[in-house]
Protein backbone atom coordinates (compact mmCIF):
# COMPACT_ATOMS: atom_id res chain seq x y z
CA UNK A 1 0.00 0.00 0.00
CA UNK A 2 1.26 3.28 -1.11
CA UNK A 3 1.87 5.79 1.60
CA UNK A 4 -0.40 8.73 2.54
CA UNK A 5 0.69 11.11 4.82
CA UNK A 6 -2.62 12.76 4.82
CA UNK A 7 -4.13 9.81 5.99
CA UNK A 8 -2.55 9.06 9.26
CA UNK A 9 -4.07 9.27 12.77
CA UNK A 10 -3.38 12.35 14.40
CA UNK A 11 -1.57 10.58 17.33
CA UNK A 12 0.61 8.50 14.86
CA UNK A 13 0.99 11.50 12.77
CA UNK A 14 2.14 13.20 16.40
CA UNK A 15 4.18 10.48 17.28
CA UNK A 16 6.83 10.04 14.27
CA UNK A 17 7.07 14.09 14.49
CA UNK A 18 8.79 14.18 17.25
CA UNK A 19 10.63 11.01 16.89
CA UNK A 20 11.82 12.51 13.64
CA UNK A 21 12.94 15.72 15.06
CA UNK A 22 16.09 13.41 16.47
CA UNK A 23 17.31 12.97 12.99
CA UNK A 24 19.08 14.67 10.23
CA UNK A 25 17.00 14.19 6.76
CA UNK A 26 20.42 13.15 5.17
CA UNK A 27 21.08 10.25 7.93
CA UNK A 28 17.41 9.20 7.54
CA UNK A 29 17.57 9.06 3.93
CA UNK A 30 20.90 7.12 3.91
CA UNK A 31 19.07 4.35 6.26
CA UNK A 32 16.50 4.06 4.51
CA UNK A 33 18.97 3.67 1.36
CA UNK A 34 20.76 1.34 3.59
CA UNK A 35 17.89 -1.01 4.79
CA UNK A 36 16.35 -1.19 1.29
CA UNK A 37 19.51 -2.53 -0.55
CA UNK A 38 19.37 -4.72 2.56
CA UNK A 39 15.70 -5.86 2.07
CA UNK A 40 16.38 -6.88 -1.82
CA UNK A 41 19.22 -9.93 -0.51
CA UNK A 42 17.43 -10.92 2.81
CA UNK A 43 13.96 -9.16 2.42
CA UNK A 44 12.15 -12.83 1.78
CA UNK A 45 13.28 -14.01 5.16
CA UNK A 46 11.47 -11.10 7.44
CA UNK A 47 7.82 -11.67 6.75
CA UNK A 48 7.72 -14.28 9.61
CA UNK A 49 9.40 -12.05 12.09
CA UNK A 50 7.57 -8.88 11.69
CA UNK A 51 8.64 -7.14 8.48
CA UNK A 52 6.90 -7.68 5.12
CA UNK A 53 6.63 -6.42 1.75
CA UNK A 54 3.86 -3.64 2.48
CA UNK A 55 6.80 -1.92 5.34
CA UNK A 56 9.23 -1.93 2.41
CA UNK A 57 7.08 -0.37 -0.16
CA UNK A 58 6.08 2.10 2.85
CA UNK A 59 9.65 2.62 3.84
CA UNK A 60 10.32 3.28 -0.42
CA UNK A 61 7.98 5.77 -0.31
CA UNK A 62 9.16 7.85 2.66
CA UNK A 63 12.38 7.51 1.07
CA UNK A 64 11.13 8.74 -2.49
CA UNK A 65 9.52 11.71 -0.79
CA UNK A 66 12.33 12.45 1.04
CA UNK A 67 14.30 13.04 -2.47
CA UNK A 68 11.68 14.90 -3.59
CA UNK A 69 12.12 17.56 -1.04
CA UNK A 70 15.21 17.80 -2.14
CA UNK A 71 17.16 15.74 0.53
CA UNK A 72 20.69 14.74 -0.20
CA UNK A 73 20.86 16.49 -3.80
CA UNK A 74 24.19 17.94 -4.61
CA UNK A 75 23.11 22.16 -5.36
CA UNK A 76 21.78 21.61 -1.80
CA UNK A 77 25.28 20.86 -0.12
CA UNK A 78 26.78 23.34 -2.58
CA UNK A 79 24.56 25.95 -1.21
CA UNK A 80 25.74 25.18 2.35
CA UNK A 81 28.90 25.17 1.17
CA UNK A 82 28.62 28.59 0.00
CA UNK A 83 26.81 30.17 2.80
CA UNK A 84 29.70 28.83 5.02
CA UNK A 85 32.72 30.21 3.17
CA UNK A 86 30.70 33.35 2.85
CA UNK A 87 30.36 33.48 6.34
CA UNK A 88 34.11 32.73 7.17
CA UNK A 89 35.21 35.78 4.40
CA UNK A 90 33.21 37.62 6.37
CA UNK A 91 34.33 36.97 9.94
CA UNK A 92 38.03 37.01 8.51
CA UNK A 93 37.53 40.72 6.63
CA UNK A 94 35.49 42.09 9.64
CA UNK A 95 38.64 41.16 11.98
CA UNK A 96 40.54 42.83 9.57
CA UNK A 97 39.00 46.47 9.08
CA UNK A 98 38.27 45.83 13.18
CA UNK A 99 42.24 45.73 13.47
CA UNK A 100 42.63 48.57 11.38
CA UNK A 101 40.09 50.94 12.67
CA UNK A 102 41.54 50.19 16.27
CA UNK A 103 44.94 50.83 14.89
CA UNK A 104 43.88 54.04 13.37
CA UNK A 105 42.05 55.13 17.17
CA UNK A 106 44.75 54.69 19.04
CA UNK A 107 47.19 56.80 16.67
CA UNK A 108 44.29 59.58 16.40
CA UNK A 109 44.15 59.10 20.14
CA UNK A 110 47.77 59.75 21.00
CA UNK A 111 47.38 63.00 18.85
CA UNK A 112 44.55 63.81 21.43
CA UNK A 113 46.59 63.81 24.06
CA UNK A 114 49.43 65.78 22.59
CA UNK A 115 46.47 68.63 21.96
CA UNK A 116 45.07 68.18 25.72
CA UNK A 117 41.78 66.22 25.09
CA UNK A 118 41.86 64.16 27.55
CA UNK A 119 38.42 63.60 27.58
CA UNK A 120 38.25 61.70 24.22
CA UNK A 121 41.02 59.75 24.82
CA UNK A 122 39.59 58.47 28.13
CA UNK A 123 36.15 58.18 25.66
CA UNK A 124 38.29 55.75 22.99
CA UNK A 125 40.18 53.78 25.74
CA UNK A 126 36.88 52.72 27.38
CA UNK A 127 35.77 51.51 23.65
CA UNK A 128 38.84 49.75 22.72
CA UNK A 129 39.54 48.23 26.14
CA UNK A 130 35.69 46.92 25.92
CA UNK A 131 36.54 44.85 22.82
CA UNK A 132 39.94 44.18 23.69
CA UNK A 133 39.74 40.93 22.03
CA UNK A 134 37.54 39.97 18.53
CA UNK A 135 34.54 38.23 18.82
CA UNK A 136 34.07 34.81 17.07
CA UNK A 137 30.27 35.36 16.30
CA UNK A 138 29.41 37.49 13.32
CA UNK A 139 26.43 39.60 15.52
CA UNK A 140 29.29 40.26 17.91
CA UNK A 141 31.55 41.00 15.95
CA UNK A 142 29.03 43.48 13.92
CA UNK A 143 28.09 44.78 17.38
CA UNK A 144 32.06 45.85 17.94
CA UNK A 145 32.35 47.55 14.10
CA UNK A 146 29.60 49.65 15.48
CA UNK A 147 31.48 51.09 18.30
CA UNK A 148 34.33 51.99 16.41
CA UNK A 149 32.17 53.37 14.07
CA UNK A 150 30.49 55.60 16.20
CA UNK A 151 33.87 56.64 17.81
CA UNK A 152 34.85 57.50 14.30
CA UNK A 153 31.68 59.63 13.46
CA UNK A 154 32.52 62.12 16.57
CA UNK A 155 33.93 65.36 14.85
CA UNK A 156 36.81 66.11 16.67
CA UNK A 157 37.75 62.50 16.91
CA UNK A 158 37.28 62.21 12.65
CA UNK A 159 39.14 65.69 12.28
CA UNK A 160 42.07 64.30 14.09
CA UNK A 161 42.06 60.68 12.20
CA UNK A 162 41.52 62.83 8.56
CA UNK A 163 44.77 61.95 7.56
CA UNK A 164 45.20 59.02 9.75
CA UNK A 165 43.12 56.53 7.46
CA UNK A 166 39.63 57.81 9.30
CA UNK A 167 36.94 58.20 6.26
CA UNK A 168 37.92 54.98 4.78
CA UNK A 169 37.82 53.22 8.35
CA UNK A 170 34.27 54.67 8.59
CA UNK A 171 33.39 53.62 5.33
CA UNK A 172 34.95 50.02 5.83
CA UNK A 173 33.49 49.31 8.99
CA UNK A 174 29.31 50.18 7.77
CA UNK A 175 29.87 48.05 5.27
CA UNK A 176 31.55 45.13 6.94
CA UNK A 177 29.06 45.30 9.91
CA UNK A 178 26.31 44.94 7.00
CA UNK A 179 27.47 42.11 5.02
CA UNK A 180 28.56 40.23 8.50
CA UNK A 181 24.88 40.59 9.29
CA UNK A 182 23.76 39.37 6.13
CA UNK A 183 25.82 36.34 6.37
CA UNK A 184 24.76 35.72 9.90
CA UNK A 185 20.74 35.88 8.73
CA UNK A 186 21.85 33.30 6.17
CA UNK A 187 23.24 31.32 8.17
CA UNK A 188 20.38 31.38 10.89
CA UNK A 189 17.65 30.55 8.15
CA UNK A 190 15.59 27.73 9.43
CA UNK A 191 15.54 24.80 6.72
CA UNK A 192 12.27 26.15 5.64
CA UNK A 193 8.50 27.08 6.39
CA UNK A 194 7.05 25.08 9.30
CA UNK A 195 5.30 22.90 7.23
CA UNK A 196 8.03 22.28 5.56
CA UNK A 197 9.95 21.58 8.45
CA UNK A 198 6.80 19.61 9.52
CA UNK A 199 6.86 17.08 6.76
CA UNK A 200 10.45 16.60 7.20
CA UNK A 201 10.62 15.65 10.14
CA UNK A 202 7.42 13.23 9.56
CA UNK A 203 9.12 11.20 6.81
CA UNK A 204 11.96 11.35 8.95
CA UNK A 205 10.19 9.83 12.09
CA UNK A 206 8.44 7.12 9.75
CA UNK A 207 11.77 5.98 8.06
CA UNK A 208 13.06 5.52 11.68
CA UNK A 209 10.33 3.79 12.80
CA UNK A 210 10.44 1.14 9.77
CA UNK A 211 13.92 0.98 9.43
CA UNK A 212 14.40 0.16 13.61
CA UNK A 213 11.23 -2.18 13.03
CA UNK A 214 13.27 -4.06 10.04
CA UNK A 215 16.44 -4.41 11.95
CA UNK A 216 14.21 -5.96 14.68
CA UNK A 217 12.90 -8.57 12.10
CA UNK A 218 16.53 -9.21 11.16
CA UNK A 219 17.96 -9.89 14.64
CA UNK A 220 14.63 -12.47 15.13
CA UNK A 221 15.78 -14.06 11.97
CA UNK A 222 19.56 -14.04 11.90
CA UNK A 223 19.40 -15.62 15.33
CA UNK A 224 16.66 -18.12 14.48
CA UNK A 225 18.02 -18.98 11.19
CA UNK A 226 21.56 -19.03 12.51
CA UNK A 227 22.72 -16.49 9.72
CA UNK A 228 24.32 -13.47 11.49
CA UNK A 229 25.06 -11.90 8.20
CA UNK A 230 21.35 -11.15 7.78
CA UNK A 231 21.44 -8.83 11.13
CA UNK A 232 24.45 -7.08 10.17
CA UNK A 233 22.90 -6.06 6.84
CA UNK A 234 20.30 -4.00 8.53
CA UNK A 235 22.81 -2.23 11.18
CA UNK A 236 21.04 1.09 11.67
CA UNK A 237 24.94 2.61 10.99
CA UNK A 238 23.17 5.77 9.33
CA UNK A 239 20.56 6.47 11.95
CA UNK A 240 22.87 6.08 14.97
CA UNK A 241 26.32 6.88 13.73
CA UNK A 242 27.94 6.33 16.90
CA UNK A 243 25.77 3.36 17.96
CA UNK A 244 26.23 1.71 14.94
CA UNK A 245 26.34 -2.18 16.55
CA UNK A 246 24.21 -1.50 19.32
CA UNK A 247 20.37 -2.85 19.25
CA UNK A 248 18.13 0.10 17.84
CA UNK A 249 16.48 1.88 20.92
CA UNK A 250 12.43 1.04 21.48
CA UNK A 251 10.52 4.03 19.42
CA UNK A 252 8.81 4.76 22.32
Amino acid sequence: MALDVKSLAPEARAAFIKDGERFSSEDTLDQANQTLNAYLIHGSRLAPFGFVPEDAAELKDARDALIEAGVGRESKRISKKIDTAAHAAAMRDGQGIRLRARSVLAGSKRALLLAGQTAWVQKIDAVLDQDSAAADDAEKLAKQLDALQALLKEPLIADFAQNRGGPQALQDLGAQAQTLRETAKTKAEPRGTPVETETLDLLDGIIASLTRTAREAADAAARELAEPAIATAFELSALYKRRAKKKAEDPG
